[in-house]
């Protein structure tokens, strides 16, 4: 789904283009050439007004497509190399709905963030996208269409330059969070989100709402949504001096270990807050289960993260740490990592 994407457009369409059946692209009112390129590209464009909601657009493109399995890019997003070899083995798999891309995610202050996103699944009319805007597909709605199935990684990465460009599109997206807790409110996941949003624009309104939900989820049984994930890591992020040394962020860090000790993100903002705190043993618990993760390449990217913190940072850290109790093993160990950069 695109408006006024023509450059971009084409990089993504050819990435993907020798790989697939069928290109369908919806254009929601462009100005620019966005419908030829798209033609140019063998795509069959479908047309709309724009209707206010991302999962709308989707699941009118959804209804138009006429092969056996989806798989969705964005305008900003391509492949880096051909993804037919992966996409090939997945379709004959028998025993998996559906899989996720690996993406890196480019940031504007250089270097990228990894996380996977759930974007490739066999066609079933169950499969429709809710939510204005940050849109997902239920897993009630997937657990109905395909019992006993799995997902898994499609193990193909996509570039993504959406932030890299300097397109801003936050007022547009907190224009449509608060219209989507308007019309469901409740919604563990959008009050997230739109928590994130407020603190990512500076908005007064974020520490009370983070804390609110900060609050809630440590008074949980389980994580009400894996954006929790998020929302910890910008709680501990946002400590002071004072406050890091409260009760309070013992629970958070109780919590964000029980529920994402495999978040590479969350473990390295655990270890960061250790050292604010002087619990130097802690934080070498923090780093090295950071160094079990890199080392074993076994963990969640549902969470984005910088890959930065799996390298010579991570080393850095652990040595530091290391060194500061006297584990003059491990610190040596860093060290040859380091030297081997």
């Amino acid at each position: 789904m695109v408006r006024d994407e023509a450059v971009r457009l084409k990089r993504c369409l050819d990435s993907a283009r020798s790989s697939v059946d069928e290109i369908v692209v919806l254009d929601t009112g462009s100005k620019d050439d966005s419908v030829e390129v798209a033609k140019s590209c063998g795509a069959r464009v479908l047309e709309m007004e724009w209707p206010g909601s991302f999962s709308v657009g989707f699941n009118h493109l959804l209804d138009e497509i006429r092969t056996d399995w989806t798989i969705r890019l964005d305008s900003d997003e391509w492949f880096g190399e051909s993804p037919q070899s992966a996409l090939q083995s997945a379709v004959l798999d028998e025993q998996k709905y559906g899989y996720k891309l690996l993406m890196k995610d480019i940031l504007p202050t250089g270097g990228h963030r990894e996380f996977s996103i759930f974007r490739m699944w066999r066609n079933h009319p169950l499969m429709r996208y809710q939510g204005a805007v940050h849109e997902n597909i239920p897993n009630e709605a997937i657990e109905s269409a395909f019992p006993g199935l799995k997902v898994a990684d499609l193990g193909a990465w996509v570039w993504h330059d959406g932030y890299a460009s300097g397109a801003c599109k936050m007022e547009r997206n907190l224009s449509l969070i608060e219209k989507e807790l308007e019309t469901r409110p409740n919604q563990p996941y959008y009050q997230a989100m739109l928590a994130l949003m407020y603190r990512d624009s500076s908005d007064p309104r974020a520490t009370a709402l983070l804390d609110q939900i900060v609050e809630q989820a440590v008074n949980q049984d389980a994580p009400s949504t894996r954006i929790l994930a998020n929302v910890f890591v910008a709680f501990l992020t946002d400590a002071s001096e004072k406050q890091i040394c409260e009760d309070r962020v013992d629970r958070v860090i109780k919590r964000a270990w029980q529920w994402f000790g495999d978040y590479p993100g969350v473990v390295w903002t655990i270890g960061t807050s250790e050292l604010k705190r002087r619990n130097l043993p802690e934080a070498l618990r923090a780093y090295l289960r950071l160094e079990e993760l890199a080392t074993a390449k076994n963990y969640d990217r549902s969470i984005p993260f910088n890959s930065s913190i799996l390298g010579p940072s991570l080393w850095h850290g652990l040595g530091f740490v290391a060194q500061q109790l006297g584990r003059k093993d491990i610190a040596e160990r860093c060290m040859r990592r380091l030297m081997q950069v």
